[in-house]
């Protein structure tokens, strides 16, 4: 069962089973929903909760965030916390709480974390800024933009001068960066790709570092391997 709310107004489905479609320009006081979709400008004002979140316009949450998975192809602002299962990221999302926590992150677009991003698997082709990114296995790649990254780049003054994504820390057992600007990289096995700048690495497995990137530091002990570049 499908309930669309359309036009403008404030919704209010707490508990609502099934689908629940916005479209338009919508308030609620957030709540728990089984599925949500928006396709229009809505605000939560509270903690929100759902199965699953499907978001293709601009949705803003004053609280925190949870789901089992959260879709977003539009514009997303998290005032609170997000905890997700898996979050696809095709447009922006920004959080501005305390934590990210995931199983998995998949990012084609641009997601921003004022603090900490936790995630077992997080895999980016798109552009990641946050103060600390935490994982099992963190792939990102960045510098070679996709259409909908440029475009989305581009069009959101905030990030209209950098080509990279820029992260303070980022700490996991395998990691893989190109176009990566960050202070810290510390994992077991890492490999330093193409136009990354990166002040300290800190490695106990296996180091690559690729002949365009810029690396300061090295710490651990790493086994050292040539890296070819891909560029």
């Amino acid at each position: 069962m499908t309930t669309t709310f359309a036009g403008a107004g404030r919704y209010s489905g707490n508990g609502a089973q099934g689908k629940n479609r916005i479209d338009g320009f919508v308030s609620f006081p957030g709540g728990k929903f089984d599925d949500l979709q928006v396709d229009g400008v809505c605000t939560s004002e509270g903690d929100l909760e759902a199965n699953t979140i499907k978001i293709d316009g601009v949705f803003k949450a004053k609280g925190n965030v949870k789901a089992n998975s959260i879709d977003c192809d539009g514009v997303v602002t998290i005032e609170g916390n997000l905890r997700a299962g898996r979050v696809d990221v095709d447009g922006t999302v920004s959080i501005k709480g305390d934590k990210v926590e995931a199983d998995y992150i998949m990012c084609d677009g641009v997601l921003s974390a004022e603090n900490q991003v936790s995630a077992d698997l997080i895999e980016a082709n798109g552009f990641i800024n946050a103060k600390e990114i935490v994982g099992d296995k963190i792939v990102i790649k960045s510098f070679k933009r996709s259409r909908i990254a440029h475009f989305i780049w581009k069009a959101k003054e905030a990030f209209t001068n950098a080509d990279y994504s820029r992260i303070d820390l980022i700490e996991a057992t395998t990691i893989e960066l190109r176009g990566v600007k960050a202070k810290t990289v510390s994992g077991h096995d890492v490999i330093i790709g193409p136009a990354c700048i990166i002040d300290r690495v800190d490695c106990s497995g296996i180091l690559k570092i690729d002949a365009t990137a810029t690396v300061g530091e090295v710490m651990g002990n790493a086994t050292a391997q040539p890296q070819e570049s891909t560029e």
